[in-house]
């Protein structure tokens, strides 16, 4: 009896620690499963965050309008101020892409925008430079700027156009350099958010003392013999019109200067052809563009064939003839002929503006 009670409580004891020992393996697993699921869950976060931010800073790196640093070479420094990139739509089997920059001359010579050479290529293709587009996309005040000359020092405003990839939104590589091949390049995205540019107004630095030259050099002969030139001085002011970027009528001042010439060519010749492509009349370091003579001068509404600058003269004949330019600001200005190859001056003076006269 005594023997079967301790066998009872062996057995008990035995089936109570096999129960705990059940229970103890339960929660175990238990407590591996939730571990394993919890590391599941936070790996899935990570990677999830880790796929967001990838996302953020792909979107972020398209959406980002940037402008390049400035660049530098031997003749010229260049500054983009920004673009414009149009959906040209129906009217033209290409996109337009508007570059603005701003140009310095660091030259000793007059020069041109013809100083810096563009490229542009998207998707491995060459784009068409300054392609025939509507004058809407034409977003400076005027359309002359590859005329205009820069003294050293003077900074130009303006803008080069390529033709893109109907709808293609692949990045657009441009390029700049002095020389056609050589270039400094940067990127543009069709994407970007890109500003408006087309009315801003670009306020060229006033420049009081503007001689490059002598500045008191009325009058000299060129170094090959061919001419003598006279600079007689400020004939008359006239009132011209032309149309700015949104088709609306400006009234502008033009200033007419009166010229002497002699011809020694040896031959029956026009002072236009003689001496007017040595000719600069700079403003705030800019040529002034000629135009037309304005309402109000003796000279309006007349053709070249009544004009003495383009009428033939003898070999030793001389002619008082005047041409036109616009105004663009009431600086002085500075009228000046010089040589192209010695870079001499031939004739130069500096002239205040009557303000009273000015548009």
């Amino acid at each position: 009896m005594k023997k079967s009670f301790k066998k009872s409580l062996s057995l008990c004891a035995a089936g109570l620690m096999l129960a705990a020992s059940l229970t103890g393996c339960g929660s175990k697993e238990e407590e591996t499963t939730a571990a394993a699921t919890t590391a599941a869950d936070a790996g899935a976060t990570t990677e999830a965050a880790a796929t967001e931010t990838e996302a953020s800073t792909e979107a972020a790196s398209k959406t980002a309008y940037n402008v390049p640093d400035k660049f530098t070479f031997a003749k010229f420094e260049l500054t983009v101020t920004g673009y414009e990139f149009f959906d040209t739509g129906d009217d033209y089997e290409y996109d337009l892409l508007n570059v603005y920059y701003d140009i310095t001359n660091l030259d000793d010579r007059f020069s041109s925008l013809q100083l810096a050479y563009w490229s542009a290529t998207q998707g491995g293709e060459e784009c068409d430079q300054d392609p025939m587009s509507s004058a809407d996309y034409d977003n400076m005040d005027h359309t002359d700027d590859i005329w205009i000359d820069m003294q050293k020092g003077a900074t130009l405003h303006s803008m080069e156009q390529f033709a893109c990839k109907k709808g293609s939104t692949e990045i657009i590589t441009l390029g700049v350099g002095e020389k056609s091949g050589e270039y400094q390049t940067f990127d543009v995205d069709p994407t970007w958010d890109m500003p408006d540019m087309r009315h801003e107004k670009f306020e060229i630095p006033k420049i009081e003392n503007p001689a490059v030259g002598p500045g008191n050099l009325p009058e000299g002969s060129s170094p090959d013999g061919k001419y003598d030139i006279k600079i007689i001085g400020i004939d008359e002011y006239s009132t011209g019109s032309d149309l700015d970027v949104d088709k609306n009528s400006v009234e502008h001042t033009v200033l007419s200067i009166r010229y002497e010439i002699t011809n020694h060519t040896g031959k029956e010749d026009s002072p236009f052809m003689i001496a007017m492509n040595y000719n600069f009349v700079f403003q705030d370091g800019l040529t002034l563009v000629t135009t037309s003579a304005g309402k109000g001068s003796e000279n309006y509404g007349k053709t070249q064939a009544d004009l003495p600058l383009y009428q033939k003269i003898g070999d030793g004949e001389t002619v008082e003839f005047t041409v036109n330019y616009k105004l663009r600001s009431d600086s002085p200005i500075e009228v000046c002929f010089r040589d192209f190859m010695t870079q001499e001056f031939i004739a130069d003076m500096v002239f205040e503006l009557d303000k009273s006269q000015l548009k």
